[in-house]
């Protein structure tokens, strides 16, 4: 693919003189080479712990001062693969140790609020502009910045649309799960491949913080929507692999222990179950 080829090239060429982005591609070298090796293995090793420490370090510093125009490919090189290696970063070999089944921790989610900080990274540095060296990634880049337009009611999971109460008056405006659900009504058609990723990381980058506050609470029908997310993204590509088949899990578990006197619950649970190897 031409982005791979951009990376490989341009980006390679970019961290000669851009030491911070020079630290990032380490970071996404070594953690591909762990996964590699055992794509088990949630130890990050000491190379990727220096060169993450580095790499954030330089790359806050940088951006702290007016961005000069020359810098802005560079920049924008560095937040969208320390998106990948936020991703990638799960600290659990077993479902029981990710979130939600591990104990409460102020971190938990950081990886999401991450990403919002992504996003602001990307009105700075606009990719999208002509004399960009990410510009051939036009159309790429537009979707995963564009919003998606709500569903009416009827076109939505029917499943998700009983047990969130979506059709109830003005759920478009008050209910903290209705742009989530709606979202996932157009992906889950979708397989997620590598051509389909930007569309599955919509539901990140328009995430509402509502919805996301229901997370944190673990709330037992924003950690399904997560789960169905998750379930249809664990064997698409290796950054996003690991944690999708054990938050899954975990959540799939979750949900068994806390809510399993909730039928439609657990009747709704059958396919991330099925998707995430726990059945």
């Amino acid at each position: 693919m031409r982005s791979t080829e951009l990376y490989k090239n341009e980006v390679v060429r970019m961290a000669m003189e851009y030491p911070f982005l020079m630290h990032v591609i380490q970071v996404i070298t070594a953690t591909h080479e762990r996964f590699l090796a055992s794509p088990r293995n949630a130890q990050r090793s000491l190379i990727e712990s220096y060169h993450w420490s580095r790499g954030a370090a330089s790359l806050n510093q940088k951006i702290s001062s007016p961005i000069r125009p020359q810098d802005r490919d560079a920049l924008w090189a560095s937040a969208a693969m320390l998106g990948i290696a936020n991703v990638t970063s799960l600290e659990a070999s077993t479902p029981t140790e990710a979130w939600p089944m591990k104990p409460a921790d102020p971190s938990d989610l950081t990886w999401l609020h991450l990403t919002r900080g992504k996003m602001a990274l990307w009105k700075a540095t606009d990719p999208l502009r002509p004399d960009s060296v990410f510009h051939f990634m036009k159309d790429e880049y537009v979707t995963m910045s564009t919003e998606p337009s709500l569903l009416e009611v009827q076109d939505m999971l029917p499943e998700f649309v009983e047990l969130c109460r979506l059709d109830e008056p003005l759920a478009c405006d008050r209910n903290p799960y209705y742009s989530a659900v709606s979202t996932l009504s157009q992906l889950l058609p979708i397989k997620c491949t590598r051509a389909t990723m930007k569309n599955y990381l919509v539901f990140l980058n328009f995430m509402k913080v509502p919805f996301r506050n229901l997370l944190h609470q673990k709330d037992s029908r924003a950690l399904l929507i997560m789960a169905y997310w998750y379930g249809a993204m664990w064997d698409s590509l290796w950054w996003v692999e690991r944690r999708a088949r054990l938050e899954c899990q975990a959540i799939c578990m979750y949900l068994e222990r806390h809510n399993g006197s909730e039928r439609d619950i657990q009747k709704m649970l059958l396919l991330p179950r099925i998707q995430c190897g726990l059945a």
